[in-house]
């Protein structure tokens, strides 16, 4: 009888459509990651869309509507819908977008962190560089080895943090991510607090910044161009992210003007009164990064959804675009198509890979310890500023694992994530990380206060400012990376012979 249109058939209401051997093939210009279906039907109203997927068959209504329910269930209720589709939505960002390859044994994960990278030859320069710290040996070896020391151990957190990722969303592994890389930069600031030397708190924290938004972003577009002309993430994503940072900097901005304008007429009170305008911000600044969380993860989490075309209800749902737009009606066996199945590569299990987590963070408390205590020798015996190293040389090395994982990412066309590791881990530095750390400093009486150096301060406004340029219409190439590269490139030239200036504190706050 040949091939027959779909018609719904009264008895057998529920009967499921035999997938097709025919897969819908995807455009193979576009890159992965990008909002091809979206594109593609926006001009399409949802009432056409709709129609013609009821037109097809009522079973293949209740798949793309009401994703997750029963074969065998009855139509759903709209309003039955909808409750399935948040719980649905909620679950989403848990689920990781393509499914999970084959689970290495024990052994085949300790190898897979032993050949990781070879900078894991690196490794052994931490007992080096503990044996050249505890003989008081010259500063700067002890920096430079412990510096060297770092690195590895920054790459097997940027492992540790990936392998887990793998089982979530990009938006949750993103966040992921930006946590434990921002874990070295804690430690670091968090010894540098214990020892009252607030201004490598706030040159390290600072430094993290425009690191991750010029140095890992610009790689990132640089790295991701080589492969694909264009590169596309969630626009609304985009702008929220340099909304935020521009929120970070305005927190930062005002109390470097309250000093500038204000510290002089307030004489002796400046002091008191900067430390509430902190305080105060810093809880501000907490509370949206937590409204933030639940933006992200809850109540908008739709826009954070990762795009992929690899379930077959897409494919559904393209199937029967592509017959309204044609005005054929598709035969059975062209509807439920599946798409080729991509999977993630695992290279170590979850037990090792918080094994290397936890591992890693012991051993870079441990030597990042030895490396703020060099800090002020290495300034002594060199003509290198402190802030050039505190700016540059320690942010770079404490963010070797974003480093290097945006840039994997972005190479694979994960660009969502490289957004996600990149922007997301300065949100949460600036949302989170500093307001944290002012207020640890309240409870221990140490005096750290959102009044930054004011050139880095305006070095960091004008850094967001390049970057909502370059990602807030959800589109970039490799020339975006490069101009990135490029400013941070005159940031660091300009802090190299940085002069050496009292701090910018007010008098009347001595840190003990």
């Amino acid at each position: 009888m040949g091939n027959s249109p779909l018609i719904a058939d009264s008895t057998n209401s529920h009967a499921r459509p035999q997938p097709s051997h025919l897969p819908v093939a995807d455009d193979e210009d576009e890159p992965p990651g990008c909002s091809g279906l979206h594109s593609r039907t926006s001009f399409l109203s949802q009432d056409v869309v709709n129609q013609d997927i009821k037109s097809v068959s009522p079973t293949i209504e209740e798949e793309v509507v009401g994703a997750g329910l029963s074969e065998k269930s009855e139509p759903t209720p709209q309003r039955v819908v909808g409750k399935v589709h948040w719980a649905d939505r909620l679950r989403t960002l848990f689920r990781p977008a393509h499914p999970i390859g084959p689970i290495p044994g024990y052994r085949a994960s300790m190898k897979a962190a032993v050949m990781y990278t070879p900078l894991n030859i690196c490794l052994l320069f931490i007992p080096v560089s503990w044996a050249l710290h505890y003989t008081d040996q010259n500063h700067t070896l002890v920096f430079v080895f412990s510096a060297l020391a770092i690195l590895p151990l920054a790459a097997l957190l940027g492992l540790g943090t990936e392998q887990i990722a793998l089982r979530t969303s990009q938006a949750v592994g993103g966040l992921l991510n930006a946590t434990l890389g921002n874990i070295v930069e804690m430690i670091i600031a968090g010894i540098a607090l214990k020892e009252c030397d607030l201004a490598l708190v706030q040159s390290s924290l600072l430094g993290g910044l425009l690191s991750n938004l010029l140095l890992v972003l610009g790689m990132a577009f640089i790295v991701g161009g080589f492969r694909f002309p264009q590169q596309e993430f969630q626009p609304m994503a985009a702008q929220l992210n340099s909304s935020l940072m521009t929120v970070s900097v305005i927190s930062l901005l005002v109390p470097a003007a309250f000093h500038e304008y204000l510290g002089d007429r307030l004489g002796g009170e400046e002091g008191p009164l900067l430390l509430q305008l902190s305080r105060g911000s810093a809880i501000v600044l907490i509370l949206i990064y937590i409204a933030y969380l639940f933006f992200v993860f809850y109540s908008h989490n739709h826009l954070f959804i990762d795009v992929s075309p690899s379930t077959s209800k897409q494919s559904s749902v393209r199937s029967s675009i592509h017959a309204s737009e044609t005005g054929t009606i598709l035969p059975v066996t062209d509807v439920d198509a599946p798409a080729p199945i991509h999977f993630e590569m695992v290279k170590v299990n979850v037990p090792v890979a918080i094994a290397i987590l936890i591992g890693s963070t012991a051993l870079a408390y441990l030597t990042a310890e030895n490396l703020v205590s060099s800090l002020n020798g290495l300034v002594e015996h060199t003509s290198v500023s402190k802030e050039w190293i505190t700016l540059i040389v320690i942010p770079v090395i404490s963010n070797a694992a974003e480093h290097v994982t945006a840039v994997v990412v972005a190479h694979k066309g994960k660009f969502d994530l490289a957004m996600n590791v990149a922007v997301g881990s300065c949100i949460q530095i600036a949302l989170f990380v500093i307001p944290v750390l002012i207020l640890v400093a309240w409870g221990l009486g140490k005096p750290l206060t959102l009044l930054f150096d004011p050139i880095e301060t305006i070095c960091l406004f004008l850094s967001v400012l390049i970057v909502k340029f370059s990602i807030e219409d959800g589109k970039s190439h490799w020339m975006s990376g490069v101009a990135l590269i490029g400013v941070y490139v005159v940031i660091a030239l300009s802090f190299w012979n940085y002069p050496v200036a009292n701090t910018i504190q007010p008098t009347d706050l001595v840190c003990s």
